[in-house]
């Protein structure tokens, strides 16, 4: 009866949270018979509530399903993996923007644990959301640990959740980076650029992630909050948050990385007076996302001009 009702507990959180319904039906597999274009109709209605218009899209969040769709650059395939991107930021901008890396491999049996530091981050590069923060390496079970990563390589969820075609085609690797302390209280601050044509318009400030309850805020470049989701009606009028030091530069190279795609996140991180690459996002929530208003989703929608491209 206890497993009875579990899983009638689970059915109904699966059908009363559209996000999650979405992500169930991703791990169907007779899902990938789907064509992609049907598909990805689908799981926005599922997700929104409404059906994309993706003959003159006008939200963002329809022209991401149009560049899922339409814009098949080859390059996207190096630069969402989070292994080979490597090459390319050194060329662009250097070095010293990097994550040291620790170690690569084809699988997670191969990790060769006595070579790795007590802290590290593990990271699958074909994925979204797989990673393993290991600050104590005694602690860590590494079996599990070998476990979850197999499985992440396997399943390419980000290709059959939101089919984000560059996804497909990403060697499955595992990477080992270096662990960046952080003197923020809630843990490592991500800087997420959001770029238009180029254009850098806003920078997500995500914070507080130790904490469990991370807090997503936005800013222009003059640093004026912007409130872009449904939850920041609930903040004081005159909220806002410190402007790190090295905002106007982060801004610059995020523009600098960006000038070449219709539209592109850049993630940054900001730490001991450096900057660090995060990575290049081409769909964030493959263009499901629930959190911004329809306001802003169609806001966003008129600083894209898909078709420039």
């Amino acid at each position: 009866m206890q497993g009875e009702s579990i899983m009638i507990g689970r059915v109904k959180e699966i059908l009363s949270s559209p996000a999650e319904f979405g992500y169930w039906l991703s791990g169907r597999r007779f899902c990938r018979l789907i064509p992609d274009e049907l598909y990805i109709k689908f799981k926005y209605k599922c997700i929104l509530g409404r059906w994309p218009n993706l003959d003159d899209p006008k939200y963002l969040s329809e022209e991401i399903q149009w560049l899922k769709l339409y814009d098949r650059n080859p390059l996207y395939i190096k630069l969402v993996d989070k292994y080979a991107v490597r090459s390319y930021i050194e060329e662009k901008i250097g070095k010293e923007y990097l994550v040291p890396l620790l170690g690569v491999w084809d699988s997670p049996m191969d990790i060769d644990w006595d070579a790795l530091p007590n802290r590290f981050v593990l990271k699958t590069v074909n994925g979204s959301h797989t990673n393993i923060i290991c600050t104590e390496k005694a602690q860590l079970n590494k079996k599990k640990t070998i476990s979850t990563l197999l499985r992440w390589q396997k399943s390419n969820q980000t290709f059959y959740y939101g089919r984000e075609w560059p996804y497909k085609y990403v060697k499955p690797r595992i990477i080992a980076e270096e662990y960046i302390d952080s003197t923020a209280p809630g843990g490592l601050i991500d800087y997420k650029f959001m770029c238009f044509n180029g254009i850098a318009d806003n920078v997500m400030v995500c914070s507080d992630r130790q904490t469990g309850k991370t807090r997503f805020d936005h800013f222009d470049k003059k640093w004026n909050f912007l409130r872009y989701q449904y939850v920041d009606a609930n903040k004081p009028e005159d909220y806002s948050i410190p402007k790190p030091n090295l905002m106007d530069e982060m801004f610059n190279i995020a523009e600098f990385l960006a000038k070449p795609f219709p539209y592109v996140r850049v993630d940054l991180y900001c730490e001991n007076n450096r900057i660090y690459f995060g990575e290049l996002t081409f769909y964030p929530q493959s263009g499901f996302d629930t959190d911004y208003t329809e306001e802003t989703d169609l806001y966003f929608g008129t600083k894209l001009d898909i078709h420039k491209f």
